[in-house]
């Protein structure tokens, strides 16, 4: 039985350490909070209580064929440097044939006017793609062989409705094309890569179709009933900046259960 250490079993590793299951796999998930232990095991993950950074960590929770780094950088309260000083210490414990996967971010592309690939130059202005970029190469200059980053757009779904944030606010920007996923097509982007065994690369994970925030939000308060946000007339920019994310259906060959933002499930 092959087996998973899934670091962060948070709103998208506890879905994700629960769909691995049901394939079969051993699932070994971390939490920071220790209420949420017990929830992890009636999941029937075998459960950490684990808080970076940590220089004592031990190997029980490395002990596995796959290890997924799904932890989020914390920027706004910590600063640039907490995210690397906290996977540095992790990486004396993971086993030489281990593959690993990191939960990046498209925030690590600049705010750029078109259209934007894995190849694109990065962002090293701002905090959060510091910090992600950083990570990004540690673990590339220690396992880049046996690594695969995949960088998330928006994660959505579920109860994250993204139209909700901003009901009834004004929204200047609101041409925009938007780069959401949703989190089911997260999980299965996730568990395409550990079937296929695709290391060695790095991959956009959004949705396929981008329409405008404005297209989104409507749609948003129409179907669950709340307040459009306010949009401005003014100037709009960036409104052809999106990230492409082909690389996973001719990589992966996988197809999107949610290609098109306006039609995302979530539950009100």
């Amino acid at each position: 039985m092959a087996s998973v250490s899934i670091l962060g079993c948070g709103w998208l590793g506890f879905p994700l350490a629960k769909k691995l299951i049901a394939q079969g796999y051993e699932v070994k998930g971390s939490t920071t909070t220790a209420s949420k232990m017990e929830e992890l095991k009636e999941a029937k993950i075998n459960a950490f209580n684990i808080d970076l950074p940590n220089d004592d960590l031990g190997s029980e929770f490395f002990n596995s064929d796959y290890l997924i780094i799904n932890i989020p950088p914390k920027t706004s309260k910590k600063g640039v440097d907490h995210h690397i000083e906290s996977l540095k210490p992790i990486i004396k414990y993971i086993p030489p044939t281990q593959k690993i996967i990191y939960i990046s971010a498209t925030s690590v592309y600049p705010k750029v006017d078109h259209p934007i690939d894995e190849e694109h130059e990065l962002d090293h202005q701002s905090e959060r793609a510091q910090a992600l970029i950083q990570a990004e190469q540690l673990l590339l200059n220690e396992f880049k062989e046996r690594l695969t980053i995949i960088r998330f757009g928006g994660l959505l779904g579920y109860e994250r409705i993204p139209g909700r944030y901003f009901s009834g606010k004004p929204l200047a920007q609101h041409e925009q094309k938007v780069n959401y996923i949703h989190r089911d097509d997260a999980v299965g982007i996730i568990q395409a890569v550990i079937k296929q065994e695709k290391w060695s690369t790095i991959i956009n994970g959004t949705a396929p179709k981008h329409p405008t925030k404005k297209e989104v939000f409507l749609k948003n308060a129409k179907d669950y009933g709340f307040e459009a946000p306010q949009f401005e007339n003014i100037k709009q920019e960036l409104t052809n900046r999106i990230i492409e994310s082909s690389k996973i259906e001719y990589i992966l060959d996988y197809s999107f259960t949610y290609p098109d933002p306006l039609d995302f499930f979530y539950i009100n």
